[in-house]
């Protein structure tokens, strides 16, 4: 099952998710392995590809296709290093990886650019992912921020699984943080959502939380299959 993460925006915890899926994967002796075949700001403390191997029950190949020292856009490192990211170089990485599991998480939101015409969809499709997370902070704006990247995958992306959900609890709650996904349901936005809280992504709540998102990942997947 090869999982892609995306986010409705950036800095909304794709790291976080992705280490607890793979956590709990390897814990129920699952092999799995974390993968980002683009990230910038390395260099910068622990990359979150480190962090995503360092979970890993599989090998994971040196090294990432692209790493940017710069902590900007990936467009923009690449474009001052005279680099271009090319599609198809991630795909390779990544298919090298032939575990189990696979968790790739994207760079950035959902349309953030890696180039010219070029945007993190565009990195989804091109790895035609088994099931696609698309993660969001539970805070106002959320269904605005969610409506905009569903509409989007439906126009640019019809060919990609419906994406599952993911609301990530933020550093700091407002007073839709809690009602959002009831919220996104009874508008009709979405179908379901799911929901991960702070906390270390091993912790207890975090973990029975990626359970809860792999069981549900299995029944798309079982159902599809049948």
């Amino acid at each position: 099952m090869r999982v892609v993460i995306i986010g409705a925006g950036t800095g909304i915890g794709k790291t976080h998710l992705g280490v607890a899926l793979l956590r709990a994967l390897v814990a129920e002796g699952t092999p799995a392995v974390g993968l980002k075949p683009i990230e910038s700001g390395i260099g910068l403390g622990r990359s979150d590809g480190e962090l995503l191997a360092e979970a890993s029950m599989f090998h994971v190949k040196p090294s990432q296709p692209y790493a940017f020292a710069r902590p900007v856009s990936p467009h923009l490192a690449a474009r001052e290093t005279g680099v271009t990211i090319q599609l198809a170089t991630c795909q390779a990485w990544v298919d090298a990886h032939q575990a189990p599991w696979t968790v790739v998480e994207s760079a950035g939101a959902l349309l953030s650019p890696l180039g010219g015409g070029l945007t993190n969809l565009d990195l989804a499709r091109a790895l035609a992912p088994g099931a696609l997370l698309l993660v969001a902070l539970d805070r106002l704006g959320v269904l605005h921020e969610l409506s905009a990247c569903l509409l989007a995958l439906r126009v640019l992306g019809p060919e990609l699984p419906p994406p599952l959900v993911v609301l990530q609890a933020p550093e700091l709650s407002d007073a839709s943080t809690g009602s959002n996904g009831f919220e996104l349901v009874e508008l009709g936005i979405v179908g379901e959502t799911l929901a991960v809280p702070r906390g270390e992504a091993g912790g207890d709540a975090v973990q029975n939380a990626a359970r809860q998102i792999l069981a549900r990942l299995r029944q798309r997947k079982a159902s599809i299959a049948g």
